[in-house]
């Protein structure tokens, strides 16, 4: 299952999910989640912005700042944007914004929260998110090139298999 691009614009925090970088620059993959992101917000009121990802051995810095300064240089304000630089996967990504969030004094229970991820990894997102105690809008972005678009949906479903499996 994969989702469209979600035009919802009535959220109360956007959170974008990490992807792999290289050194200190965004793939392809990641690029495009963040123009979907720079897209999204030019649309909504000034609301927060997670950006969740933790830094890789090979990563010279982690994936949020990574996307921080993207973001930052495509124009929007660096006041909205909040790091979550400690996860390493889509589980922690979902679990440590929520600890983001409740630090910030946000009530989590009742917001509404827009995830923003690749097509093919909102179902699973979701499926964690509803897990951890949180309802989500999801907003896609798409996946560049079709070798990686089918690479991705065939990777997450063998990931929904262990989500499934394991819980």
């Amino acid at each position: 299952m994969s989702y469209k691009h979600n035009k919802n614009t009535d959220a109360d925090v956007l959170i974008i999910l990490g992807s792999k970088i290289y050194s200190n620059t965004p793939t392809l993959m990641l690029v495009s989640r963040l123009d979907a992101a720079v897209e999204y917000v030019k649309t909504c009121s000034d609301i927060p912005i997670i950006v969740s990802g933790g830094q890789g051995t090979d990563e010279k810095v982690s994936e949020a700042e990574a996307m921080f300064r993207y973001l930052v240089a495509s124009g929007v304000d660096e006041n909205r944007i909040w790091k979550e630089d400690a996860s390493v996967n889509t589980r922690e990504n979902i679990s440590f914004s929520i600890k983001l969030m409740k630090y910030k004094g946000l009530d989590v229970a009742n917001l509404k929260v827009a995830v923003l991820s690749n097509e093919f990894h909102l179902f699973r997102t979701g499926i964690i998110a509803k897990k951890a105690g949180l309802e989500i809008i999801p907003v896609a972005a798409k996946t560049p090139g079709l070798l990686r678009r089918i690479y991705h949906y065939m990777r997450e479903v063998l990931a929904l298999g262990v989500e499934v499996l394991t819980g």
